[in-house]
């Protein structure tokens, strides 16, 4: 208070006249700085305002927006699933082409419904007829063609023979993609129509289902008026995918290239493959076939044949019959048992002069067929469980192994072949191919561009197999299989027998194979090609002859092939053991012919275990 009284009284005079202007100026700026304040506030709550309506609208916006699309999304699913989703819009179809007499109004139905009206209304039978000259002379490709698999598992009870070493190779297809089934005089042309006659519907449903106008409202009208014009009329599209596709794969299967004298026969007086007269070429010309299918349509003849056009290719330069030679010949040698090479002779003359065309796969149980008595064949030694028995047909594998091996050389592939479960005595191991009409086969392709001939003989207990073709190989170069042996297996598990014969057995063995190229006499190349297992044979042996030494082994005290009469009856002495631990300890001689480990089985027995 002092020292405003102060400031009054001492400068109240000198500074009377500027106070009072000070004063008058502190109340403008603050009169201004309030109404500037007014302002800010007024413009901030227009700004609040604003922005809340703004993001209310936004939100109003949004959760109408997701209700729209949730609605669509659940009539869009209902539309695809067929339900009763109806058109609302008094639309008109025109469907002349494909013979429906009246156009007709899918309001009130749905898309399902139209597509149930529309799709049965007609019948799409359009056939296309091979006009090649040459149709007799024509096969279809098979190249790649696989010969199905027999499933011969099932067949192990009848021949043990099935157990061998498989080898499968994958030959590349160039037809692996055809999807069309065609024979070689005709081709049914795959309704094409059906799918435009959908996409047509799909589109006008797609359009117009949710949307509301009244460019399609008609009342009481008069189909059958003359001047009545319906609101869709369908067209067949000149470009349509699967009709393209349909032509294009039955050309890659119909043409045929140039031939210029290759085999095409076998005169069996003569023993000679016959050649055949030189054959032009004949080529689809898919253009002008479309042309004509879609122009069939189009008038309205959705049953009809038409005929292939085709361009005619002149056979240009050289004769191949001049190429044509044995280019490959594998011999192997029979026992004296006759009916074995019976059956194999039989064989031979199944093999004969076939002739297996440029990408066909061969299939020696689908030439030869089953091997029964009314065919000729006899009962001959083959396997079964180990044991040598007679089977009808027996032998003929060592045909299917000559014809592997004769295939190999000429530079053919081998798709699929099995060994032997046992070691063969005809071949060097490793290079057997068995077969089994109720089992395994052995297949191979014709890799080459001209027919392949097989010239198969028996005589003098000598099987020999010729390739007559168009050489595959470099000239002056040859390949063949070396089977060398890796190993020798541990002799299988001795069975004891109360009857029979017993047998010492044999080992298994493991076997490498490889393709050996050559130039004249020098080796160029050298590649691994397969690997072969083959089964020992199981020893047997008489329980009164066997004991288990102090290792647990299952050992013989002397091997006898057949038991006496008086011997027939187990000696009580020939076996004593007696329980130690988790071991078996054994009071018997100590002589040992087969060595095999015995484990301990569940319950306190025991039971034979590989050898080790």
């Amino acid at each position: 208070m002092e020292y405003n009284r102060y400031r009054t009284n001492e400068y109240s005079r000198d500074y009377e006249g500027y106070g009072k202007n000070r004063n008058l100026s502190r109340s403008r700026d603050a009169l201004n700085r309030y109404r500037l304040s007014r302002r800010r506030k007024s413009n901030n709550i227009f700004k609040f305002v604003g922005l809340a309506l703004a993001v209310l609208v936004v939100l109003v916006l949004s959760i109408f927006g997701a209700y729209k699309f949730i609605q669509y999304r659940n009539d869009k699913k209902a539309l695809e699933g067929f339900s009763n989703v109806q058109m609302k819009q008094d639309i008109y179809l025109d469907f002349s082409i494909i013979g429906m007499k009246k156009p007709f109004s899918i309001q009130g139905l749905t898309k399902q419904e139209v597509y149930d009206k529309v799709l049965g209304s007609y019948d799409f039978d359009i056939k296309i007829s091979n006009s090649n000259p040459e149709i007799d002379l024509f096969d279809m490709p098979k190249y790649g063609a696989k010969v199905e698999d027999t499933d011969y598992s099932k067949y192990f009870n009848k021949s043990n023979d099935n157990l061998g070493s498989r080898q499968e190779v994958e030959v590349e297809n160039p037809l692996a993609d055809i999807t069309i089934t065609a024979s070689k005089n005709s081709f049914k042309v795959p309704d094409f129509v059906e799918g435009q006659l959908k996409k047509f519907i799909d589109d006008i449903y797609d359009k117009y289902l949710y949307v509301s106008t009244n460019e399609f409202s008609k009342k009481n009208v008069d189909v059958n008026a003359s001047n009545f014009k319906a609101d869709f009329i369908f067209k067949v599209q000149t470009n349509d995918e699967n009709l393209d596709s349909a032509l294009s794969q039955l050309a890659r299967l119909w043409n045929t290239k140039p031939v210029k004298g290759q085999i095409e026969g076998f005169d069996a007086e003569r023993n000679e493959f016959t050649f055949g007269d030189d054959h032009k070429g004949y080529i689809i010309d898919e253009d002008a076939l479309r042309k004509k299918v879609l122009d069939e349509v189009n008038a309205g003849n959705l049953k009809t044949e038409i005929w292939t056009m085709l361009n005619m290719v002149d056979a240009d330069g050289p004769s191949v019959r001049s190429r044509y030679k044995y280019v490959s010949m594998f011999e192997t040698w029979t026992t004296d048992n006759e009916k074995r090479n019976k059956n194999i002779n039989l064989a031979c003359n199944g093999l004969n002069g076939y002739i297996v065309k440029p990408g066909q796969e061969f299939s020696f149980n689908q030439v030869l067929g089953e091997r029964t008595e009314e065919r000729g064949y006899d009962y001959a030694p083959a396997y079964l469980e180990g044991q040598v028995i007679e089977e009808l047909g027996g032998g003929i594998c060592q045909v299917s192994t000559t014809l592997y091996n004769a295939v190999f050389a000429a530079g053919l592939t081998t798709t699929f072949r099995k060994s032997h479960t046992y070691v063969p005595s005809y071949i060097t191991p490793g290079l057997d191919a068995t077969v089994s009409f109720h089992g395994p086969d052995y297949r191979f392709i014709n890799n080459s561009n001209y027919t392949v001939g097989i010239k198969a003989q028996y005589s003098k207990q000598k099987v020999k197999i010729d390739i007559f073709a168009v050489p595959l190989l470099k000239e002056g170069q040859t390949q063949n299989l070396i089977s060398n042996k890796i190993q020798d297996l541990d002799l299988p598990t001795i069975s004891i027998i109360n009857e029979g014969k017993a047998s010492k057995g044999s080992q298994g063995s493991e076997w490498q194979v490889f393709k050996v190229v050559k130039e004249g006499d020098k080796e160029i190349e050298r590649v691994f090609d397969h690997q072969t297992i083959y089964q020992g044979h199981t020893p047997t042996a008489f329980e009164e002859y066997t004991y288990v030494d102090d290792d647990g082994v299952l050992q013989t005290s002397k091997f006898v092939e057949t038991r006496k009469e008086e011997s027939t009856a187990r000696r009580n002495t020939s076996i004593t053991t007696a329980r130690r631990g988790n071991t078996i300890q054994s009071i018997a001689p100590t002589e040992s012919v087969t060595g095999i480990v015995v484990e301990m089985a569940p319950g306190g027995g025991s039971r034979t275990g590989q050898p080790q």
